[in-house]
């Protein structure tokens, strides 16, 4: 899974709101590039590359956009760390891990009620 997009009702400032609440909730650490874009890591990247599949650390982009449906936005969660410095353990831990957080994301957009969508290529 490279991806992940969200359609969740409510303009893009609500939606940065609501996806940016949703990560720092899991630990992630967001560092906004622009208005709409950012990177949000998780986990050590030096003890990554120091001790292998030992230490996690997994990266996603995050885009927030409008939705060609009025009242609507779309949020997109792109993978950005493949693991391979954990070898097949760590490349096998980060595709988990962007199943998690589809599922864990899911989760917290149908509980705030704003979730009209999700899509995986």
């Amino acid at each position: 899974m490279e991806f992940i997009e969200f359609t969740l009702v409510g303009d893009p400032a609500r939606a940065k709101a609501t996806v940016a609440e949703a990560l720092t909730t899991r630990k992630f650490r967001i560092t906004w590039s622009d208005d709409w874009t950012a990177t949000a890591e998780r986990g050590n990247k030096v003890a990554n590359v120091l001790l292998g599949a030992f230490a996690q650390y997994f990266k996603v982009g995050v885009a927030v956009r409008s939705a060609p449906t009025d009242g609507q936005s779309i949020v997109r969660i792109e993978r950005a760390s493949r693991g391979f410095m954990g070898g097949a353990i760590g490349v096998a831990r980060t595709n988990k891990n962007m199943r998690a957080l589809h599922d864990e994301l899911v989760a917290t957009f149908q509980a705030a009620g704003v979730l009209v969508a999700t899509n995986i290529p």
